[in-house]
């Protein structure tokens, strides 16, 4: 699929400032509008003529009827605001189903786990690479001490994602 050029885009921007939108919003409205342009060249109208379709479409009445229903559907009271997280006020006034919201609301739990993990193979390694320059092998000791816990660390995590990903999937449900 084609993308839109840097002059394309401008080109949307000059038709929604046109319009009347100068707000928070004009970016999620570009987007929007993008995405439609793209799918009428996508299917072999030329860029003229799907900017054309689409700004028909995009009238004052309609970008006005789009800010008012975002900033309704967006904006967060003095309460939520006094309770909410930095993603939620960095993501106010943006579309949260793209992924980028998600992936900032598992980033710590991601980040915990994978450095677990690191530890825990380093541990695990040293005790591989001990056990076999010594030729012997024995959990009573430290090297046997330290492949317990990397074992442990990575069941740990890997159990921590898994449980993550499941309830991701009944969120999602």
């Amino acid at each position: 699929m084609e993308k839109l050029n840097d002059g394309q885009v401008a080109t949307l921007r000059r038709h929604l400032l046109k319009t009347g939108t100068s707000d928070a919003l004009i970016d999620e409205l570009i987007d929007h509008l993008a995405c439609e342009v793209e799918h009428y060249v996508w299917i072999g109208l030329p860029f003229d003529k799907a900017l054309e379709t689409v700004t028909d479409q995009a009238t004052h009445t309609a970008v006005r009827h789009l800010r008012e229903r975002y900033q309704v559907e967006l904006t967060m009271s003095d309460e939520q605001l006094q309770k909410a997280s930095l993603d939620d006020i960095v993501f106010q006034f943006r579309n949260k189903a793209y992924g980028a919201y998600d992936l900032r609301q598992s980033y710590r739990l991601t980040m915990r786990n994978a450095i677990i993990m690191g530890i825990s193979f380093c541990l695990m390694l040293v005790a591989i690479l001990d056990g076999l320059n010594r030729k012997e092998w024995s959990y009573v000791s430290l090297t046997g001490l330290a492949w317990i816990l990397g074992v442990a660390g990575m069941t740990y995590a890997g159990v921590s994602w898994y449980l993550a990903r499941v309830r991701e999937q009944q969120y999602s449900v």
